[in-house]
């Protein structure tokens, strides 16, 4: 966190937080939209480069630079820049994959890949995540698990977001996105979940959750169970797979981190230091993957960090099977006291057709037949934004030369 930054913080008082995050201030939507502006722009330009023998290494790093020179042009007063670093799951893998050079993987021909990235301008936030396969014959449709996966995320998305209003409970969200998954043979992936957002803060209070927990008690239920209330920032993220929905923690390294502005050390090692600086100056409270460090030295000092609880690793899962397949959608939403404002725009789904379908005259079919009444942003006007410069593959961190188990 910057200096700038550290002292707003201190004098930053519940009535200009409830300010700064009031979604009857048009200034505040704006700052929303604008952040969205950027996801907008960069999710399909990473999503075009996705074809066999790509580097996933190189996607992330294409991602990345793409929302900094966005957000660099913008706004030089403000805080800008990524809020949830790019991140390229593939297959059963489900999130938090932003490798460097010596973990990296080359796309294979059916590969299931998830892209997910975020950008803030201010504080204010805007993140996506989209699902689509490496199809070496565009002409056909994917068909299989593959397809059913990518059909039950994308409707589970579509029916969660049309119960996003308020007085619905959060449980009725969370019953419609496993119905959606038991028609389509697929099971919501545990510890994945819908989470409001703040100026500032990626989850900023009760999750939605993508399925109950198989060890949940009616009452336990009603005890943690909420309402959706007016003037709330959603991060609606919807995660299912071909699997039993279970996760354990993949074999690769951590690589995305966030600092934890809770905890402080006086930290002894040359390189520990190196990476904390460079993490409040580049990074203040957001994700970060570890590609974005400058040098290994700095990465040589991120386990000192992670011992001292000074950032907190987010573990690569995975599911149980290496069969198994996981998609994944998201989107950010506003939900106003007049009705849902979509800030990041639907990218076109993959030729996919599935044998299973959603039976009509079910709640949920109804659910997902039913009006939306919703204001989805404009596509982006390039002229609206900065011009920029990226060539894909060009900028490519070395290989980690340090351990960082």
């Amino acid at each position: 966190m910057s200096a700038a930054m550290e002292v707003a913080m201190t004098n930053y008082t519940p009535s200009k937080f409830a300010a700064d995050n009031a979604l009857t201030d048009v200034d505040v939507v704006e700052k929303y939209k604008l952040s969205a502006n950027i996801v907008n722009a960069v999710l399909p330009q990473v999503l075009s480069k996705v074809a066999v023998g790509i580097s996933v290494c190189d996607l992330c790093q294409y991602g990345d630079d793409l929302i900094s020179a966005y957000a660099d042009g913008m706004y030089k007063s403000m805080e800008r820049g990524i809020a949830v670093p790019t991140c390229v799951s593939v297959n059963n893998y489900v999130q938090y994959m932003s490798p460097l050079a010596d973990t990296d993987y080359n796309l294979q021909p059916g590969d299931v890949v998830k892209i997910e990235l975020g950008a803030h301008i201010n504080g204010y936030i805007a993140t996506a995540a989209h699902t689509l396969v490496v199809n070496p014959n565009p002409q056909q449709p994917i068909q299989g698990p593959a397809a059913d996966v990518i059909c039950a995320a994308y409707c589970a998305q579509e029916a969660a977001l049309r119960l996003l209003r308020p007085g619905v409970k959060a449980s009725e969200i969370t019953r419609a996105i496993t119905e959606v998954g038991l028609y389509y043979r697929c099971q919501p992936v545990e510890g994945t979940y819908s989470s409001p957002m703040k100026r500032f803060v990626l989850r900023a209070g009760k999750d939605i959750e993508n399925r109950f927990a198989t060890d949940m008690f009616v009452d336990d239920l009603e005890k943690y169970d909420f309402e959706i209330e007016a003037n709330q920032v959603y991060q609606l993220n919807i995660v299912m797979t071909t699997g039993d929905g279970k996760t354990k923690p993949a074999e690769d390294k951590p690589c995305v981190f966030q600092r934890d502005v809770n905890k402080s050390y006086q930290l002894k090692m040359k390189a520990a230091r190196t990476a904390y600086n460079e993490i409040n100056a580049k990074h203040s409270v957001f994700p970060f993957a570890s590609r974005s460090l400058s040098t290994n030295q700095a990465r040589l000092g991120l386990t000192s960090l992670v011992q001292h609880e000074l950032i907190t690793p987010y573990t690569p899962m995975r599911t149980g099977q290496k069969s198994d397949i996981v998609a994944q959608f998201k989107l950010t939403v506003l939900v106003t006291p007049k009705g849902l404002i979509r800030t990041t725009l639907p990218m076109a789904l993959p030729y996919v057709h599935s044998q299973y379908s959603i039976p009509e005259q079910t709640a949920t079919s109804q659910i997902l037949a039913s009006e939306l009444p919703m204001e989805i942003i404009k596509a982006v006007n390039e002229k609206s934004l900065p011009q920029v410069n990226i060539n894909f593959g060009e900028h490519r961190i070395a290989v980690e030369d340090v351990d960082m188990a």
